[in-house]
């Protein structure tokens, strides 16, 4: 599977997991720990690895495209995706199972807050930035 590929398929799994997520989190109790924190788990575990594998793989033949365009939207995407990262990562620090049931409210708040930003991005890289992987791609 090329690059572009697996970063689709991964976008497609993330999107998934955000809905399986959304569901638990639009429970009017809180769901079962267990069950909240196996969705969790596998969003974190995608998320990192394939923001490691942006990282790696689509990012740099962006950022040094000889088309002051095509670096600059790459630029735009890295430096908003490192806010967002930070965002999340504090989030799933700051709640855990206790936290999660004293406030359930709360998490519901930011959860669905950090879920649509991300979607949103995952949104953005398919519509905006993947096609410009594609012609890099096709000019190389």
């Amino acid at each position: 599977m090329s690059s572009l590929a697996q970063i689709r398929a991964e976008h497609a799994e993330l999107v998934k997991i955000f809905r399986e997520w959304e569901i638990l989190i639009d429970r009017e109790t809180p769901p079962p720990s267990v069950d909240l924190f196996a969705v969790r788990s596998r969003l974190s575990s995608l998320l990192v690895a394939h923001l490691k594998a942006e990282d790696w793989v689509l990012y740099p033949p962006l950022l040094e495209s000889p088309d002051p365009e095509i670096a600059r939207i790459a630029r735009n995407f890295v430096d908003e995706m490192g806010g967002l990262a930070a965002s999340y990562s504090i989030f799933m620090e700051r709640w855990d199972a206790l936290s999660i049931q004293a406030d359930w409210t709360h998490y519901q708040k930011e959860a669905r807050a950090i879920s649509r930003a991300l979607g949103n991005r995952i949104a953005r890289e398919n519509r905006e930035l993947l096609p410009l992987v594609e012609r890099t791609d096709r000019a190389a």
